[in-house]
């Protein structure tokens, strides 16, 4: 795979990458005892060296950027597309991107599991300004523990190519309250339209290191996580987002399978 370099906002380009991550999803072809002391050991091996982020929550002292996360599904779907069909995944994220590269898992797991892995990367917010800094980014919720909230929901999206061709002015006005140009009807915009989860609901959104628009690939993982008592939140807010006369930027989303789970210890 070519990798492309960190060119700059603007028409379509990505930003710097700061902070790079890997999503390894795990199917295990056949959930036995011995599966699972395979998978085991295979998650004490590549998490060495990484900061096991369980307790991670937003105090300092439990802040690292070499960080593993463990997560395990409740009740994997019946297929095979190697996301979906996933009882288990771990989330890294490190500094530097080679060390995600040397990650081995798949050959550690050998024959008796399937492992797909989607790259990310942190960037500097992009559609952004004082008042929307104010409004969403400010009052935030928090990193909290696997203890706090357990259940996480990974989805991973692309933009159309339409999205794409608009000029960043353009994108960004889509973030706000604004006239609909196809329907000439006021849209609340994507930012209030998820305002009931801004304080509820940690969120992430990890782009394609390598770009967008790239064949096969994803542009974004969207990571939420959250408490039990507000995954009803986290369906409100997803299906205020996905209504298109609140948020016509959602005409130029395409979903990936959505995969939930739960923060665990370790496999």
């Amino acid at each position: 795979m070519q990798r492309g370099t960190d060119n700059g906002d603007g028409n379509g380009a990505r930003g710097a990458n700061l902070v790079y991550s890997k999503f390894l999803f795990v199917t295990l072809r056949d959930d036995d005892a011995k599966a699972r002391a395979k998978l085991r050991e295979a998650g004490t091996c590549i998490a060495r060296g990484f900061f096991n982020d369980f307790d991670g929550n937003g105090t300092p002292n439990t802040q690292s950027n070499e960080t593993i996360q463990f997560l395990g599904a409740s009740t994997p779907r019946l297929c095979n597309d190697g996301l979906l069909s996933a009882g288990y995944v771990a989330h890294l994220t490190t500094r530097y991107r080679p060390r995600l590269d040397e990650i081995e898992v798949e050959r550690r797991l050998g024959r008796v599991a399937s492992v797909r892995a989607i790259d990310g990367a942190l960037q500097a917010p992009r559609y952004t300004s004082a008042a929307l800094h104010e409004f969403a980014f400010k009052p935030a919720a928090e990193r909290q523990s696997g203890h706090a909230n357990a259940n996480v929901i990974i989805l991973p999206m692309s933009k159309t190519a339409d999205w794409w061709k608009m000029s960043t002015l353009e994108r960004h006005a889509f973030f706000y309250p604004h006239v609909d140009r196809w329907t000439g009807t006021a849209a609340t915009g994507h930012a209030v339209a998820a305002e009931d989860g801004i304080q509820t609901i940690y969120r992430r959104l990890y782009h394609n290191p390598d770009g967008y628009q790239r064949p096969n690939e994803y542009d974004f993982v969207t990571y939420f996580e959250c408490a039990d008592e507000h995954l009803q939140t986290f369906d409100i807010v997803r299906q205020a987002l996905r209504d298109e006369r609140r948020n016509p930027e959602w005409r130029f989303v395409i979903e990936g399978p959505e995969w939930r789970g739960r923060r665990i210890l370790r496999w």
